[in-house]
């Protein structure tokens, strides 16, 4: 089973692959400016954020998580599709909309099945090889990305124009099919063994001073985050000369480095614990967006996605285990939903003022304000987290 899991990890990240990276530049394509792409970003999260809440209710009452997800993943990669055939019947402003509309709808579909899904995998992979297995995991998708982002950005400068990018999502949509076929064959969990009446109010949250901090730091840390995020392709694009072939090699830089993070990052989360190796990784993360501030080549971003990808690799393996290990089990898609809630309003708030902060100034505040608000964040989450937390809940 946990094989199958695997598997289905790696089609999903190869998907993403020919997705991820190129929707700012397709958006670019179509010809929308900095404020739309930031649009385009905080739609999105403000839907995600606004469906984890009933995807938790419904994962809790149906108690069927398994085909919550297929459902919802199914619906939003229909969305590829759409994009794939966006150019034939609409331009402009419309398909600009149209793509942020949609675009929206796809990141709230992943928010409606979010909640599940991280309740699942809690459940499959026991807690003491957690560290382990998802950094084996991770590793098996970063491979996949490491191939897949540069044939993505090779195909799209190949075929030139709005044709290329219509190709590289027909491609990530039956990628998808695979994958989501592989993880229909994974075992069914028991109906409604995570019901419950209803959410926990926040005076609950309240009486959690290290899950209300966690919950504290990532909606810091991820308006920060956002702030800068959706632009780094862009201003590579408009600004360093860059194509999509050029993106797609530079993001190989980052896969490839991530392919490290997950194995080191995973010994560390099984050693010390996950909430102690999340703190190492994410204080070296803001040096990414400062190191931007300095690049005045494509190539200068090489060794800047290095370091991102090797980082960002074992940031994110180290933050879903100190999830999984904060959340109580019996109820765990409640408290998926609540993270991700954070998380998608504040990444959505820091999509449109980045978006605004660009369109007025510029990308360069915003990636020094993108670093100064993670080092933050990680200074708050030393200060509150790890101090709430006992030595025995750092294992995940």
């Amino acid at each position: 089973m946990l094989h199958r899991f695997w598997w289905d990890g790696v089609l999903a990240r190869l998907s993403d692959a020919f997705v991820i990276d190129y929707v700012p530049l397709f958006a670019l394509a179509l010809g929308a400016g900095p404020r739309e792409i930031g649009w385009l970003n905080s739609l999105a999260q403000l839907i995600y954020a606004a469906l984890l809440i009933p995807g938790a209710r419904l994962a809790e009452r149906w108690g069927r998580r398994k085909m919550l997800v297929i459902a919802a993943v199914s619906v939003a990669r229909v969305n590829l599709v759409l994009w794939a055939l966006l150019p034939f019947f609409m331009t402009g402003h419309a398909a600009i909309g149209l793509l942020v509309v949609t675009g929206a709808l796809r990141a709230g579909l992943w928010g409606l099945g979010a909640p599940a899904w991280t309740s699942l995998a809690g459940e499959w992979v026991p807690a003491e090889i957690r560290g382990r297995y998802f950094g084996w995991r991770n590793l098996g998708s970063g491979i996949a990305a490491l191939i897949g982002v540069p044939v993505a950005g090779w195909l799209i400068t190949a075929l030139g124009g709005l044709r290329g990018y219509q190709v590289a999502f027909a491609i990530a949509f039956l990628l998808g099919a695979i994958g989501l076929a592989v993880f229909a064959s994974l075992p069914e969990e028991s109906p409604g063994s995570v019901r419950g009446k209803r959410l926990p109010p926040w005076r609950e949250i309240r009486e959690q001073p290290a899950f209300l901090s966690y919950l504290a730091t990532f909606g810091i840390w991820n308006f920060s985050l956002f702030l800068a995020a959706p632009f780094f392709n862009v201003h590579l694009v408009q600004n360093l000369g860059a194509d999509a072939r050029t993106v797609g090699l530079l993001t190989t830089v980052s896969a490839f480095a991530a392919l490290f993070g997950p194995v080191f990052f995973g010994r560390w989360n099984d050693r010390w614990g996950a909430p102690r190796a999340l703190l190492r990784a994410g204080l070296f993360i803001p040096l990414i967006p400062w190191a931007w501030l300095l690049a005045r080549s494509p190539w200068h971003i090489a060794p800047i996605n290095a370091l991102a990808g090797f980082l960002w690799a074992g940031f994110d393996l180290c933050n879903f285990n100190t999830l999984l290990a904060l959340a109580p089990e019996e109820t765990r898609p409640r408290y998926a939903a609540f993270y991700n809630l954070i998380v998608g309003i504040a990444s959505a708030a820091g999509a449109a003022v980045g978006g605004w902060i660009a369109s007025q100034w510029g990308f360069y505040p915003l990636f020094a304000l993108s670093g100064l608000g993670r080092l933050l964040a990680m200074g708050f989450y030393a200060r509150t987290v790890l101090r709430a937390l006992s030595p025995s809940s750092y294992g995940s």
